[in-house]
């Protein structure tokens, strides 16, 4: 039957059609799956390379500043200076950082923020060479530097990140990076201290200022070859704190007193952690200590880290650093004292990511840098105030106004909006508009 031969024949073509059809649909989807996963991995590799770049730098600039910080008042009384001289020169410093520090984060977000962590890394060597010299007024001048380099170490490298990370690599995880720089800065504090007091021994007080000009040069180095990103290319400097202030709605004003508040009581707590553990007349291995504190706020950026639920928000961080303080103001134990500060440098390690995570997602990407150094003069002016006004206070005093700091900052985070409290334990911060 020719009809029937004929319909059999294009039925078997039209299956083999199809089966044709179908294997090269599997094929092609195959194949998008495998350029989807090469794309992937691809982006994994680059987003790791920006990882490296940013923290290896911000890294090198934090060593100089951590490596002057055990011997600097040391050097200060080796001068001959007197304890009311030593104060002076501290409080240029953080006065510095309130003015000239606001001044250069509005310049970051005008001119760019490369440029100004390429300035860091100049004005910290300046820094370093003017304490060479022996003079009051050239020590003060050296402060004044100190103080804008240090602002623009802490505000001009995060702005820059968040601004690349926003523009790169927006679906990654912005507080891995985080947690990896709070883990990271701890690690490099213990290390430095030692580098520290191997210099010293071998060169003297001047020796760590000496030992931060390579890394301030590796710094820039690598800082030279990122690329370069502003607020605006609209927005001149005169425009940047206006356009700040504008943007400082409820919830930015509220997170930055949090900011205040906490690193208000970390830097009391830098202060008086020495005379507090020389109450009961102990000697106090300050090294080992300081390196014990260390791992302590390194283990608070692993916990933060973790994919545990049981992670603590930026609240329960306040509450329980308040009662770390609280405990040691009750006793002259050196023990309890020494695990109550232990506690509240776990909470320092859990505090820093969640404060930058939540900073880069409610600050205006526009007017970023110029935000946070604003944010930062308050913070000063506590710091000066408690130098000052503190210094008749005993430390259980001044401790006990450090805890209630904390607690009112914790009361502030659990009167944010719901959404803005979970976003300070959300694994990707989301960019606002």
């Amino acid at each position: 039957n020719v009809f029937g031969a004929m319909t059999m024949t294009t039925g078997i073509s039209a299956v083999e059609s199809e089966a044709a059809g179908a294997d090269g649909l599997d094929d092609k989807q195959g194949c998008d799956a495998v350029e989807g996963h090469t794309t992937e991995a691809f982006r994994r590799v680059e987003f790791a390379k920006f990882q490296n770049s940013y923290l290896a730098a911000f890294f090198l600039g934090a060593s100089a500043d951590w490596l002057k910080g055990p011997y600097i008042y040391r050097l200060y009384e080796a001068r001959g200076f007197a304890k009311s001289e030593i104060t002076l020169l501290f409080t240029a410093g953080y006065m510095s950082s309130a003015f000239f520090g606001l001044l250069a984060g509005m310049l970051s977000d005008a001119l760019g923020r490369r440029r100004m962590c390429l300035l860091f890394c100049a004005l910290y060597a300046v820094h370093g060479l003017l304490h060479v010299f022996e003079t009051f007024a050239v020590l003060c001048l050296a402060r004044i530097v100190s103080g804008v380099a240090t602002a623009l170490l802490f505000s001009s490298f995060e702005a820059w990140m968040v601004a690349e990370h926003h523009r790169r690599f927006a679906d990654m995880d912005l507080s891995e990076t985080f947690g990896m720089q709070t883990q990271g800065n701890a690690l490099l504090a213990m290390g430095c201290g030692f580098l520290a007091q191997g210099s010293v021994f071998i060169g003297g007080y001047v020796a760590p200022m000496v030992v931060s000009m390579p890394l301030l040069a590796s710094c820039a180095y690598i800082v030279k070859r990122w690329p370069e990103n502003k607020g605006s290319g609209r927005t001149s400097v005169i425009n940047v704190l206006p356009k700040a202030l504008a943007g400082m709605n409820l919830v930015v004003a509220r997170i930055g007193a949090m900011q205040c508040l906490f690193e208000g009581a970390m830097h009391i707590f830098v202060f008086l952690w020495t005379p507090c553990l020389q109450r009961g007349g102990t000697t106090v291995p300050h090294g080992f200590i300081f390196a014990g504190f260390m791992a302590c706020m390194m283990l608070g950026g692993m916990v933060y880290r973790s994919a545990s639920p049981h992670r603590p928000n930026l609240g329960v961080v306040f509450f329980i650093g308040a009662v770390s303080l609280l405990l040691s103001c009750c006793t002259e134990s050196f023990h309890v004292n020494l695990a109550a500060f232990c506690s509240f440098e776990f909470c320092v390690g859990c505090y820093f990511p969640q404060i930058a995570l939540l900073r880069s997602a409610h600050l205006q990407e526009e007017t970023r840098n110029a935000t946070i150094t604003l944010i930062r003069v308050p913070l000063n002016f506590i710091v000066v105030g408690t130098l000052y006004w503190g210094r008749s206070w005993a430390p259980e005093t001044t401790l006990l106004a450090a805890a209630l700091a904390l607690a009112v900052g914790g009361a502030i985070f659990y009167s944010l909006p719901k959404d803005v409290t979970a976003a300070a334990l959300c694994a990707k911060a989301k960019k606002t508009a």
